[in-house]
């Protein structure tokens, strides 16, 4: 009876505990793809807008691939085409000619010498 009941959870047999391996072809996949991605978009008009600007700063490529290395190359490929990217500040233009400093230098009568000390 034992026997009967640890041959039941099989993968060969599909049991409680067996897991479906049964490859995809790629068109099931893309269409799996394309229902979740329909869900997500669907849910992402349901946050706030702080849940909205996490997952806009969390849509990097780092994440998205630490997140497809644990749920599936899919999840990636959802986050990249549906989920808004954020957006990067412009990079500062550095020119060869060195910028004036912020602090203005002291004019005349705000400290600055403008005689050597006499002796």
């Amino acid at each position: 009876m034992e026997e009967e009941m640890m041959n039941q959870n099989t993968p060969d047999t599909g049991g409680m505990m067996g897991v479906d391996n049964t490859p995809e072809t790629p068109a099931v996949q893309n269409r799996l793809v394309e229902v979740i991605g329909d869900r997500v978009e669907n849910n992402l008009e349901n946050l706030s807008e702080q849940e909205t600007q996490l997952i806009t700063q969390l849509n990097i490529p780092q994440f998205r691939n630490f997140m497809s290395k644990v749920f599936g190359p899919e999840f990636g490929v959802i986050m990249e085409t549906r989920i808004p990217k954020p957006q990067t500040p412009p990079t500062p233009q550095t020119s060869p000619v060195s910028q004036p400093s912020e602090t203005p230098a002291p004019t005349p009568g705000q400290g600055m010498m403008t005689q050597p000390p006499s002796a």
